[in-house]
């Protein structure tokens, strides 16, 4: 079982792990996802269904309520339910129970639920936990835990450390999974060609001007050096493979001229929607050193 998360959101971490699932159901691996994602539940919720004939359509989807849980998890869930809502003077249950209507629907959902992770770890190949929040669950049953480090983002790379030292306060009689980081976003910071096509180098430009955008780029590219210095130095190992903003503009690119509702969300991975892409290259290298050398 494998887990792509961090504190952090933004950095990327849906669509790596579904275009990263999506790859391996294309080298014939039967994939299941296990989600708490709020996409996913509003694509589920509003009948948004996968795209028939893709990589992803063939992914088995499961929302992270549907899993049977322990005895001690249901009552934990219904004391929480009860000290914030249920136990209040009936003045304030209403207000409550708005607020706690998601811890009510998942403890509905719990109770109905039937199968657990340990009987879906038997029946695939390979489980994606695609879950940033219940370190528990992860620290149970993750075999490998990849951890998103945006080297443009020092915050990405302390919430990484913050969750790797959260995972491993846990007490749990399973083996600890192993920890790799994930360096996503690789830029020097130092270059914009687009940009510097667009302005050229402009004839009425003086040497002081010229002086401040070159100090400032140098300072863009010492930032990024800092940066990546500073997740060479986190204590887990990071993968060899390593990934650019080729997702973004895959996706930026995929999005255009298309309705909000039709855009790139949960339902489409690299793989479908940009298979020439690097960031499909990418995902294609980062499968082969999971699969073949991690796990």
């Amino acid at each position: 079982m494998l887990s792509i998360a961090t504190y952090k959101v933004g950095v990327g971490k849906p669509p790596i792990t579904i275009s990263l699932a999506a790859q391996l159901v294309q080298q014939h691996f039967k994939i299941a996802v296990v989600t708490n994602d709020g996409v996913f539940r509003g694509m589920t919720n509003g009948g948004r269904g996968f795209i028939p004939g893709t990589r992803v359509s063939k992914i088995d989807f499961y929302d992270e309520r549907d899993i049977k849980v322990s005895t001690a998890d249901i009552k934990r869930l219904k004391k929480e339910i009860s000290d914030n809502a249920t136990s209040l003077p009936k003045a304030e249950q209403h207000i409550e129970s708005i607020i706690y209507s998601h811890v009510m629907e998942t403890l509905e959902r719990k109770e109905k639920a039937n199968e657990g992770l340990s009987d879906m770890i038997t029946r695939y190949d390979h489980v994606f936990l695609d879950i940033n929040v219940n370190t528990e669950l992860i620290r149970r049953y993750a075999d490998l835990v990849e951890v998103i480090a945006d080297s443009d983002c020092y915050n990405s790379i302390h919430s990484g450390q913050a969750f790797v030292t959260a995972m491993r306060a846990i007490k749990c009689r399973r083996v600890a999974p192993s920890f790799f980081g994930l360096v996503t976003n690789c830029d020097d910071g130092g270059v914009n060609s687009e940009l510097e096509e667009f302005v050229g180098e402009p004839p009425d430009l003086n040497d002081e001007i010229h002086e401040q955008l070159r100090q400032a780029k140098r300072a863009e590219y010492q930032r990024r050096e800092r940066i990546y210095q500073t997740i060479r130095a986190l204590d887990f190992p990071i993968l060899s493979t390593e990934m650019t903003a080729s997702y973004k503009v895959s996706i930026k690119h995929y999005n255009e001229d298309r309705e909000i509702l039709e855009g790139f969300c949960y339902s489409h991975s690299f793989a479908d929607v940009a298979p020439n892409s690097h960031a499909a290259g990418e995902i294609r290298r980062l499968a082969e050193e999971l699969i073949n050398s991690r796990l």
